[in-house]
């Protein structure tokens, strides 16, 4: 009888240590499968992040750490289980050593992930801040474009005398000098923008604007060349006159 309780006693704690195992192995086979999806959800975020906003970068990039930082944990309380379930010391069964090295594996390959998500994360969120000033920047820019492009395509009135000549002089420089001003504002935005991970977007909007830009400066250009040629000629003819009209009075 004491024979029999000790043979199903036995039997016991090997169906338990199967049991054990099984649920070991199958935990290790789960996180092996997470961790392909793990890598690919970081190889997308590396190289399609500029698909999305980086405020959205960095919710995946969190959202990802929250998942690894889990499964972390289940990782190291299999470790522990390990030291309760699998032989210890020097001469460990080749069966019992597969199971070792496999879930040293894979806990190497999360601590690895986790520290690659980290400081994708890290890189993100200062993406954050240099989108907010390029934003602003090409905020402030977009506006006045439109307006400088409608000004442009309006012309010029043709001044009647010199005063209107010099009053067109005035605008135009004041026109000039906007157009400097604000493309200043738009490379700032542009420097903001190449401090981002990615920012193609951002670089195929500011050759956008820089092409729109170029247009209306040139337009800027030729009206200064221009006015500032008729100002010169007005005053050298206005001077002409006056000096026709002081020998003339002279004469009499």
């Amino acid at each position: 009888m004491a024979v029999l309780k000790n043979f199903e006693e036995k039997v016991v704690k090997l169906e338990d240590f199967c049991t054990n195992l099984e649920l070991f192995d199958d935990t290790n086979k789960s996180l092996d499968d997470w961790m392909t999806r793990a890598a690919d959800e970081l190889d997308k975020i590396k190289h399609h992040s500029h698909e999305m906003v980086p405020e959205d970068r960095v919710a995946v990039c969190m959202e990802l750490q929250e998942d690894i930082a889990a499964k972390v944990l289940v990782i190291e309380e299999n470790i522990e289980k390990e030291k309760n379930l699998l032989p210890q010391g020097e001469s460990v069964p080749k069966d019992a050593l597969e199971h070792k090295d496999e879930l040293l594996r894979i806990h190497k390959f999360v601590l690895d992930l986790q520290e690659k998500v980290r400081q994708e994360c890290a890189a993100f969120s200062e993406d954050v801040k240099f989108w907010a000033e390029y934003k602003t920047g090409v905020k402030e820019f977009t506006p006045w474009i439109e307006s400088a492009e409608k000004e442009s395509a309006d012309g010029l009135s043709k001044p009647t005398t010199l005063p209107e000549a010099l009053q067109l002089y005035d605008k135009i420089n004041l026109f000039d000098k906007s157009c400097l001003a604000h493309i200043k504002i738009l490379d700032a935005a542009n420097e903001a923008a190449q401090k981002m991970t990615t920012h193609q977007e951002a670089d195929d909007q500011i050759k956008v604007l820089k092409e729109r830009y170029s247009k209306v400066k040139k337009v800027a250009d030729s009206w200064a060349t221009k006015v500032n040629t008729l100002v010169q000629e007005w005053k050298l003819l206005d001077s002409t006159v006056n000096e026709l009209n002081d020998w003339v009075a002279k004469d009499k």
